[in-house]
């Protein structure tokens, strides 16, 4: 029993001097955590888009440039990164100082915003949706592009159809 008692003490005690040794640096959970490139996470970082986008597009904002092998800091070209998920990619070039010049989405079978859901029920009501991809652009500090192609059934037929984001 002393043993027993004496081992919850030593385990309990640990975890309180790990748990105090907490790095106050991480996000706290509200709003966004703290990263370089707020101008693009601020544009592309929509509460609608699924968790993995979500996921890699903070990747892509927190990524340390100067750290990052290959990098050279006198080069005249942009830095060229590819982040890459289960089911997608973000190809992002940064600028000497770390900054976000551009970035190209391309997803496939991302969980579909509420707004792109509704839309398509109400204009295919009783269509599938069984395929979709996703493409966006970000340059010059918005969103160039931002387009869902969803592959749609019946049953009977299949058609294809294109969903511009940025106009819903």
């Amino acid at each position: 029993m002393k043993k027993f008692v004496l081992t919850l003490v030593v385990v309990f005690g640990t975890f309180q001097i790990v748990s105090s040794q907490a790095d106050y640096n991480e996000p706290l959970g509200v709003g966004f955590p703290a990263v370089s490139n707020l101008t693009y996470l601020s544009k592309v970082y929509l509460k609608e888009a699924s968790g993995v986008i979500k996921e890699l597009r903070l990747k892509a904002a927190n990524f340390d440039v100067f750290n990052a092998e290959g990098y050279e800091p006198n080069a005249s070209n942009p830095f060229v990164v590819v982040h890459k998920a289960t089911n997608g990619h973000i190809t992002v070039s940064y600028d000497k100082n770390g900054e976000i010049i551009t970035a190209w989405e391309r997803f496939e079978n991302v969980p579909l915003s509420k707004k792109v859901r509704e839309l398509v029920g109400k204009k295919y009501g009783g269509w599938k949706i069984v395929k979709n991809t996703y493409r966006s652009s970000y340059s010059n500090g918005k969103i160039e592009t931002s387009i869902y192609k969803l592959k749609l059934s019946n049953g009977y037929r299949t058609i294809g159809i294109k969903v511009n984001a940025l106009e819903i």
